[in-house]
């Protein structure tokens, strides 16, 4: 039988969120209707009241009698449409900051689902109340799954006291720390992440919840290893090369030796070789090193050129040389690894 990959679970980690402008226009529509309920009652008042008037206000002959109807009836009719116009008002009002709020609701989802860090709410106790789309992107874990559960649960065992002693600490003072630990992944691998948290406090100022906000830093962290790693094997090549090799500016001054060519120099240490200018100290002809640079600005390479040196102690070596040039804080600066010649 053909084996079939398990498919993954039905996404929904924002359906909260989704259905939050859903439910107000529902509460919206609801308040509507119980609005629009009281100003027909209201009005239903008021015609009520002038079916008692009007009678008596066309029927009677005395014109006086018309315009002297009870102070009280005319109140409450006044007081009845000004009841309606000030319901129609604050409907309106509520409506407008309903609007604002559901924009403001709007904006939050697409930000919290878009983002391409984790975002959390924690409560003081660390059950997670909210998680960000990025927790199924990148750990695998969707809303609902995390939804309640313990902050700490994937955090792996040897970095919890770690984590636990940051929160405390942000809770507290209400700072934040940048800090690197390893979560579980879904699917049991660990991912390096970076995380700082912020406190939220209530309208007594006392911390209520905690927003985390993590990045996951493992590929970085594996670049920084790799190049860590490529560098150090680059220094010992360097180091250990059995023919000189220097890194030098365009104007001649030396930017790193190593010890074979501190040793054909004849100079004491690398310090004191580093304060030398190539055109000026080492070249026997400081042409040579212009036409080596000139090479080097037409093919940003040379090779097997013959070169004489003046060594510490006043006498003259002969090398040939070959470099390449390479950028250094946007400058060129050229390397050349020279064979002394016997």
């Amino acid at each position: 039988m053909k084996r079939t990959e398990p498919s993954k679970p039905r996404v929904e980690p924002s359906e909260t969120l989704h259905q939050l402008p859903l439910k107000f226009r529902r509460i919206e529509r609801r308040e509507w209707r119980l609005w629009i309920s009281a100003i027909a009652v209201t009005l239903l008042l008021t015609g009520g009241l002038g079916s008692f008037i009007l009678p008596g206000f066309w029927n009677s002959d005395d014109g006086f009698a018309r315009f002297s109807l009870p102070q009280a009836v005319r109140g409450l009719v006044g007081l009845a449409l000004i009841f309606d116009v000030y319901t129609v008002y604050q409907q309106l009002q509520i409506h407008r900051i309903r609007r604002q709020l559901n924009e403001r609701e709007e904006l939050f989802r697409l930000i919290s689902e878009n983002a391409a860090d984790m975002l959390a709410v924690v409560d003081m106790k660390g059950r997670r109340l909210f998680s960000s789309v990025a927790y199924w992107k990148i750990l695998g874990y969707t809303s609902e799954e995390l939804k309640g559960s313990d902050s700490l649960e994937q955090v792996h065992p040897e970095d919890r006291a770690r984590v636990q002693a940051a929160a405390d600490k942000a809770r507290k003072t209400g700072l934040g720390t940048r800090l690197e630990y390893r979560i579980r992944h879904k699917d049991g691998r660990w991912r390096e992440i970076e995380s700082t948290s912020s406190v939220i406090r209530n309208a007594k100022g006392e911390p209520e919840k905690l927003v985390i906000v993590n990045r996951d830093v493992t590929e970085r962290n594996r670049a920084s290893e790799s190049l860590r790693r490529s560098e150090a094997s680059f220094r010992s090549v360097i180091e250990n090369a059995p023919y000189g090799i220097y890194r030098a500016t365009a104007a001649g001054d030396l930017l790193r030796v190593n010890p074979a060519l501190q040793k054909m120099l004849g100079y004491e240490s690398r310090a004191e070789l580093l304060k030398m200018n190539l055109a000026r100290d080492l070249y026997l002809d400081p042409q040579e090193h212009r036409r080596i640079i000139e090479l080097l600005a037409m093919q940003q390479k040379f090779k097997d050129v013959e070169v004489e040196w003046r060594r510490k102690d006043g006498s003259l070596t002969k090398a040939r040389c070959g470099g390449f040039v390479v950028k250094d804080g946007g400058k060129d600066a050229p390397i050349s690894k020279c064979l002394r010649k016997t």
